[in-house]
């Protein structure tokens, strides 16, 4: 595992040895930026112009995968599942999101009124919500199911944001610091303070870090050259460390190491659990330390994602060859595997390439169709079919399992009008026995061959289903949940509404009873004038 640090160059420390493994830098001035995918596999860069770089630390120097060919680009973060999707916040304050593979933008958010630059951008624990801070103070949270502004936050406290980002947990609180010194947790659901901390550092906080051990810790530094720990839950600070460097960045891994950056380029590395001293000080940078990032754990998942690697030119040297070149369950790699004896059921199929997967067969693969259909596909379908079809290339289908084993595929091979390879008698067709399908044969194999199925198989299979299942249900949830939102505001609204016509209806009714009150009045005014004239 590595720690990433950005001056005016990119360094990666082994996190084990605290030794200096890599360094990159092509770009002028300090960096802004440096963040690694969920998946650790890559890098975003955003240079001291708000370039955009997808960068690759998996060879032996670190490696440029992808610009971003946007103007006025200024912050970028990954999505929180893979590499995929990439938000970027431009100068101008438009938010859009990248997708890696396709190399276009596939969505682009409505455009703030006042035009400042995004300085942070930041997804949700889900990924439902988006938020990007303005220069001018302002945060929009934006909806991703909705693809509009659902909520701007204005904090009183102040109108200067020096850091941002989501809780990795918690999918409604967001985390805000201020360059007055405060510390704000805010729920986006109901738009009210979950956590403050007034005036807790002397200076700017210039970043803040959730740990990832307990989810109610919160770790916050300075330009007052003090990093604090909080305890969320019960509102208070637990520990204080006072340094002798200004430190302008903080980071937290799953092992209780903390990293916090110095304005002179050093690196002081803490322990958590014992906060006395530092035990390690790297000084790598000769200028200031402008972010810091642990590269996180690889999660162990069916999803996949297409890598990086295959947008870069075959002819390059740099280019890396697949280690295994004969899965099957690799889609890109799918014409350097010969056909398995036992995969042929349908016969000749030479143009048939996702014949190899069981899942064809199922209906359930459209990795191939997606792969060679024209990119102008709607985003929406890609957002929901993107991760399922990733899932189904990760099953291995060479491990002892064939098409018509597959208790799933039954019926489907009940249908083919073929031979059976049970019915043939030393290479001649027994056509009293075997002129038509024998479907009790074949059900009888796939018994046998159920029966005989690598348990491994059959527990990827359940994982599999469980976890399509579960995102599904969030899908699902998440489209209710919004729908339910959006009727509730528009219920309180038509209730404001009629709440408003109730009051002007009684304010009608009372003017027209004194108007009637007025009239009997003049009446009996008029009738006592009469009255009197008669008498004269």
């Amino acid at each position: 595992m590595y720690l990433s640090s950005v001056s005016s160059r990119l360094l990666l420390y082994d996190t084990n040895s605290w030794e200096l493994k890599k360094s990159y830098g092509c770009y002028d001035g300090i960096m802004r930026d440096i963040s690694w995918s969920d998946d650790s596999k890559y890098l975003l860069q955003v240079n001291a112009k708000g370039l955009i770089e997808i960068l690759s630390p998996a060879d032996h120097d670190i490696r440029s995968l992808q610009h971003i060919p946007l103007k006025d680009t200024w912050s970028a973060s990954f999505h929180r599942e893979g590499h995929r999707n990439i938000a970027i916040g431009t100068k101008s304050g438009n938010v859009m999101i990248w997708d890696t593979k396709n190399k276009t933008i596939t969505k682009t958010f409505p455009s703030p009124s006042q035009q400042s630059s995004v300085n942070f951008i930041s997804y949700n624990a889900k990924n439902t919500s988006l938020a990007s801070t303005l220069q001018n103070g302002d945060t929009v949270i934006y909806g991703l199911v909705s693809n509009i502004p659902v909520l701007t936050i204005k904090l009183p406290c102040s109108k200067s944001i020096s850091a941002m980002k989501f809780h990795h947990e918690s999918r409604s609180l967001i985390g805000l610091a201020t360059d007055e010194g405060h510390i704000v947790l805010r729920d986006i659901t109901t738009n009210k303070d979950k956590v403050f901390f007034e005036n807790i550092h002397a200076s700017p906080v210039s970043d803040f870090a959730f740990s990832l051990i307990n989810k109610d810790v919160l770790l916050s530094s300075g330009y007052d050259r003090i990093m604090h720990v909080y305890d969320i839950r019960l509102q208070n600070v637990v520990s204080t460390i006072r340094t002798s460097y200004t430190l302008t960045s903080i980071a937290m891994n799953s092992e209780n190491q903390v990293a916090l950056g110095a304005k002179t380029g050093h690196i002081l590395i803490y322990d958590l659990r014992d906060l006395t001293n530092p035990y390690k000080v790297l000084k790598g940078h000769e200028e200031e330390v402008k972010k810091i990032a642990f590269q996180p754990i690889r999660k162990k998942t069916l999803s996949t994602e297409v890598s990086l690697r295959e947008d870069v030119d075959m002819n390059s040297p740099l280019k890396v060859q697949s280690p295994v070149r004969t899965r099957t369950s690799d889609v890109f790699f799918i014409n350097d595997t010969p056909p398995k004896p036992t995969l042929e059921v349908s016969g000749v199929g030479d143009n048939n390439l996702a014949a190899d997967s069981f899942l064809v067969m199922m209906g359930l693969d459209k990795s191939n169709v997606d792969f060679d259909e024209d990119a102008n596909k709607s985003a929406e379908f890609e957002r929901k079919s993107d991760r399922h079809e990733m899932r189904y290339r990760q099953l291995d289908v060479e491990k002892n399992i064939s098409k018509i084993s597959t208790p799933l595929n039954s019926r489907t091979a009940e249908n083919f009008a073929l031979p059976s390879p049970i019915c043939v008698l030393n290479g001649v067709t027994d056509d009293a026995k075997c002129s038509n399908i024998n479907l009790s044969n074949l059900k009888q194999l796939n018994n046998n061959q159920v029966a005989s199925m690598d348990p491994k198989v059959v527990d990827e299979l359940k994982d599999f289903i469980k976890l399509t299942l579960s995102d599904v249900a969030d899908d699902n949830r998440n489209y209710f949940l919004h729908i339910m939102m959006a009727l509730t505001k528009q219920k309180l609204y038509l209730e404001k509404q009629l709440t408003s016509m109730n009051e002007q209806m009684q304010s009608v009714m009372q003017n027209q009873s004194a108007l009637l009150e007025t009239n009997r009045k003049l009446a009996l005014q008029l009738d006592q004038l009469k009255a009197q004239q008669s008498l004269l």
